[in-house]
């Protein structure tokens, strides 16, 4: 049994939006906390990463602060 992982992880999906207008931000990083684990947006804003549901995600975009 090595190599499994102690927590399941799932699919986590979504889109980021501006909360100005509500249009899609594609570009943006997101990554699992303090893991190499990550994606970016799509020209959509869409997005989807492997994570643990105890899992914290990091959402950044230049010239803006990140978010978790």
């Amino acid at each position: 049994l090595a190599g499994l992982s102690a927590s399941a992880q799932s699919t986590i999906s979504g889109k980021v939006i501006s909360a100005e207008d509500n249009s899609p931000i594609p570009g943006v990083n997101i990554l699992v906390k303090g893991t190499a684990n990550g994606t970016i947006t799509n020209a959509d804003g869409v997005f989807s990463i492997l994570a643990s549901p105890t899992d914290v995600l990091v959402f950044s975009f230049v010239g803006f602060r990140s978010q978790e």
